[in-house]
């Protein structure tokens, strides 16, 4: 069973690496960018939902996971930033050419 010391462990390596989580209760997987996006008390978390169509990088809305329900969790590709605006090529990489 996930617990609170494996969701801390996640969220304070050094360097953060994004990770995407898997829950029980809905089905649904929840994406979590950088560490300020959640918050830890002991049987559940709050995860800061950003809202895709902004460049404020401020959250919208939230969720509440229970640990327990949490039942596997995978890194996601590293650099990309919860802030890149919508169609804003990441840092290091190109933008795509026009009509490919």
């Amino acid at each position: 069973m996930f617990t609170l010391n494996d969701l801390r462990t996640l969220l304070h390596a050094k360097p953060f690496v994004p990770f995407r989580i898997w829950l029980s209760d809905t089905g649904t997987l929840k994406n979590i960018y950088s560490a300020e996006q959640v918050w830890l008390f002991r049987r559940y978390a709050i995860i800061g939902l950003l809202d895709p169509n902004t460049i404020e990088g401020t959250f919208d809305r939230h969720a509440v996971v229970r640990h327990m329900h949490i039942t596997r969790c995978e890194g996601l590709k590293s650099g990309v930033s919860p802030f890149t605006s919508p169609g804003e090529p990441l840092s290091g990489t190109s933008a795509p050419a026009v009509g490919s």
